[in-house]
C-alpha cells in the first residue's frame, strides 16, 4: 500500500498552496486569510457601515457521534454542558441585538451548522429559535438552514423547526453503502435505508428545500459505488446537494487503521476526479443546475421560474444545454449568495464561529468553557480576525463570488465602484489565457470543466500580497496566530515546502 493510496486528499500534499498546473484543494470558504487578536471593543470603536440587511451563522458544536473525517469544532453531547452553552448562546444573541451596529438590521438569511444542531431537543430548539426571533428582527421570507444527520431528526423537531421558519435543511448522509458508512463512523449512527427513511419524513413535513451531504474518496468506494449513489439521489425528494471530499486527518483512528489494511484504501486521485466529472456530466445531462463546482440542485421548477428565479448558460458557446443558478434570484439560496456572492454582513454566533462585519472578518473563542465564561461576563467571544480596507473588499468578492462560478461585471462596479476586469486586468487575462475563466461585457465566468476543476487556484489568484500563501482560519484552535512568521521575503506567512 502506498502512502498516497492512504491520504490521497490532504497529507500527501506537502503544501496547502499549488500553483497551477498542480491542483490546490485547500477549499476557500473565508477571505481574508491574515487573522490577528481582535476585541469586540476594536471591531465597534468606529462604525464603518450601514448595513440594512444581514444574515447569520450558529456554531452548535455537538454531536451524538463524532465522524471520522470531521475537522470542526466539535464535542460529543453531554446534557449538563448542552444547558450551558444554550444559556450562554443566548446570552451572546441578547448582546448582539442591543449592538448599535445592527439597530434596524433586518436577518434576511441564516444558518445553523455544527457540529450537529438537532443534537438539541426538541424542547431545546424551540427555546432557542424561539429566542431568537424574539430577540432579533427577521425578514417575512428569511431562508433558515439548519444541519442534521438521518438520526438525530423527528417528527417532533421536524415541527418545531418548520414552526420558526427554518425551511431548509442540510443532511449528512455522506453514502447510502453501509459498509463505506462503518469507515466513516457512522455504522453506529444510522444506515442507507434509515437515511432513505428519514429524506422521505423531512419530505411529508413540508420543508421546502432538502439538502444531502455526499462524500467522494471515503476508503473502499468505487466508481460502481458511487454512481449507485447518485442513482439513489436521483430517485429520492431530495431539492438540492452537496460534494465534499473525504479528509484522512493526520493521527486520526482511520488513519491508522488505513496503514494497518484494517480499512480497505481511498480511491486515488485521479479515481476521485472521475467520480466528480461523473457526477457532473450525470446531473447537468438530466437538467439540475449549478450553484457551485460541488453544490447542485434539482431542475427549474416552474413556481421558481414564476418568481423570477433565472439561469446562466454553463457553457457560453451553447454546445451543451448546462445550466447554473443565479444564487441571488432564489431566496433559498440566499445565505450562500449573501455571504459569497455579495460578501455581505454575516452575524457569528456560537463557540468557534466564523462571521464578518463593520469591515472585518473574525472568528469567535473556540474554547467551549472559555466561550461561557466570556458570554456569561457581559462581553461578546470575538477572539482574532482581519481587517478589510477597500482593496481587502475588492479582492473578497472576487475570492468568494467566484466560488459561485460567475461574477456580473455591473454588480461588482455597484459595489465596489469600479470593473472587475480593469482593477484585476492582469490576474484576469493571465487566468484567460490559462482557459480558466472566460471574460463577456456582463460576465466574468469560471469555464467548465477546466476553471471547476481549478476552482481553488482561480479563487486564489485574487488574494492580496498580505494574504499570499496563508492557510484558511481555522476555527479548531487559535494556534493560527502562531503561524504568521515573518519569511526571508517580508511576507507573512508559513514557510512553503518546495515540491
Amino acid at each position: 500500500m502506498t502512502d498516497t493510496t492512504i491520504t490521497r486528499n490532504f497529507l500527501d500534499t506537502p503544501s496547502f498552496w499549488r500553483e497551477y498546473p498542480e491542483r490546490d484543494i485547500e477549499f476557500v470558504r473565508w477571505y481574508p486569510c491574515d487573522v490577528r487578536p481582535l476585541t469586540a471593543d476594536a471591531m465597534y470603536a468606529q462604525q464603518e457601515k450601514f448595513p440594512k440587511t444581514t444574515s447569520f451563522y450558529v456554531h452548535i458544536p455537538f454531536c451524538n457521534q463524532v465522524c471520522t473525517s470531521c475537522p470542526y469544532n466539535k464535542f460529543n453531547t453531554r446534557n449538563t454542558l448542552v444547558r450551558r452553552y444554550i444559556e450562554a448562546l443566548k446570552a451572546e444573541i441578547d448582546m448582539y441585538s442591543r449592538l448599535p451596529y445592527l439597530k434596524d438590521v433586518v436577518f434576511t438569511s441564516g444558518y445553523f451548522g455544527g457540529g450537529t444542531p438537532t443534537t438539541l431537543r426538541a424542547e431545546e430548539l424551540d427555546d432557542l429559535l424561539g429566542f431568537m426571533k424574539q430577540r432579533l428582527n427577521f425578514s417575512d421570507d428569511c431562508s433558515v438552514t439548519i444541519e442534521s444527520t438521518p438520526v438525530d431528526v423527528d417528527q417532533h423537531k421536524l415541527d418545531v423547526l418548520l414552526k420558526h421558519g427554518v425551511n431548509r435543511m442540510s443532511l449528512g448522509v455522506q453514502t447510502f453503502h453501509d459498509p463505506l458508512l462503518r469507515y466513516l463512523g457512522r455504522a453506529r449512527a444510522h444506515t442507507g435505508e434509515s437515511a432513505t427513511k428519514t429524506i422521505e419524513l423531512i419530505d411529508r413535513s413540508g420543508m421546502e428545500n432538502l439538502c444531502i451531504d455526499y462524500m467522494i474518496g471515503i476508503p473502499g468506494q468505487t466508481h460502481e459505488l458511487w454512481a449507485q449513489d447518485i442513482r439513489t439521489l436521483m430517485d429520492l425528494p431530495v431539492t438540492s446537494f452537496s460534494v465534499y471530499n473525504y479528509a484522512v486527518l493526520p493521527g486520526s483512528e482511520v488513519f491508522f487503521a488505513l496503514q494497518s489494511g484494517a480499512t480497505p484504501p481511498c480511491p486515488s486521485t485521479h479515481e476521485a476526479d472521475e467520480m466528480y466529472q461523473y457526477l457532473h456530466t450525470t446531473l447537468m445531462d438530466a437538467g439540475y443546475l449549478a450553484l457551485t463546482y460541488n453544490d447542485f440542485i434539482e431542475p427549474m421548477r416552474p413556481e421558481w421560474e414564476a418568481k423570477g428565479v433565472k439561469t446562466y448558460p454553463v457553457l457560453t458557446d451553447g454546445s451543451k444545454p448546462y445550466r447554473g443558478l443565479e444564487t441571488d434570484t432564489f431566496y433559498l439560496t440566499d445565505h450562500l449568495s449573501q455571504v459569497w456572492g455579495r460578501c455581505g454582513d454575516m452575524v457569528a454566533m456560537g463557540s468557534g464561529a466564523y462571521g464578518y462585519l463593520n469591515n472585518r472578518m473574525y472568528l469567535t473563542e473556540p474554547d467551549i468553557n472559555a466561550y461561557i465564561e466570556t458570554c456569561n461576563a457581559g462581553r461578546l467571544p470575538v477572539v482574532m480576525g482581519a481587517y478589510t480596507d477597500e482593496h481587502e473588499q475588492r479582492c473578497r468578492s472576487l475570492v468568494l463570488g467566484l466560488k459561485l462560478l460567475r461574477m456580473k461585471r455591473s454588480v461588482y462596479r455597484e459595489r465596489h465602484g469600479v470593473d472587475p476586469y480593469e482593477y484585476f486586468k492582469d490576474k484576469c487575462d493571465d487566468l484567460a489565457a490559462k482557459g480558466l475563466i472566460e471574460i463577456t461585457d456582463e460576465a466574468i465566468q469560471v469555464t467548465y470543466p477546466k476553471g471547476w476543476y481549478y476552482i481553488d487556484n482561480i479563487c486564489k489568484t485574487f488574494y492580496s500580497d498580505a494574504n499570499y500563501r496563508l492557510p484558511q482560519p481555522t476555527s479548531a484552535s487559535t494556534e493560527i496566530l502562531n503561524w504568521q512568521i515573518d519569511r526571508a521575503d517580508g511576507r507573512k506567512g508559513l514557510p512553503v515546502v518546495q515540491l
